[in-house]
């Protein structure tokens, strides 16, 4: 009876974070504070697209919730089942606490990658510019050749989407 309630603490534990990891902004999601928002638009013409992968950490690499739940979840169901304060259950512990965080962070690495577009876009004054855009499904990518509007929001986020 009293197992009900850890394993339920453990399953929220486990999928809160991968739900929110899977959230991803692509050309067709926009923030609650954008909608009614005036944003600024630019005509260009797409000089090249391709499919690029969206890694999932931030560019700090720093580990996140996933790190820490899979080292929570590891090394209390490790120091459960041991149910010793002696240094072989102690030692037991802080394995599964190490090999719990590698774990999470590599779940939550792959659950935060997606699919993305990298677009080479040339605007009217002549100039190139980069942008990478999360996509749900390829068909969402842009043909070289065709003309698109780059809109920028007051966070910075920019997306291309066709005219």
């Amino acid at each position: 009876m009293h197992q009900h309630p850890f394993r339920l603490i453990i399953l929220i534990a486990v999928f809160l974070p991968l739900v929110y990891a899977c959230a991803s902004r692509s050309q067709s999601s926009y923030y609650a504070t954008e909608v009614g928002e005036a944003m600024a638009t630019e005509d260009v013409r797409i000089i090249s697209s391709r499919l690029v992968k969206i890694e999932g950490l931030d560019e700090s690499g720093r580990p996140g919730w996933g790190t820490a739940v899979g080292a929570t979840v590891a090394g209390a169901t490790a120091y459960g089942i041991t149910e010793s304060d002696n240094p072989a259950g102690i030692a037991i512990t802080i394995i599964a606490l190490v090999g719990g965080a590698i774990a999470g962070q590599f779940i939550e690495e792959k659950a935060k990658s997606s699919l993305g577009v990298e677009y080479i876009l040339r605007k009217d004054n002549g100039d190139k510019i980069a942008v990478v855009q999360a996509v749900d499904d390829e068909d969402e990518r842009l043909p070289p050749g065709s003309y698109a509007s780059l809109i920028r929001g007051s966070r910075g986020y920019v997306r291309v989407i066709p005219q």
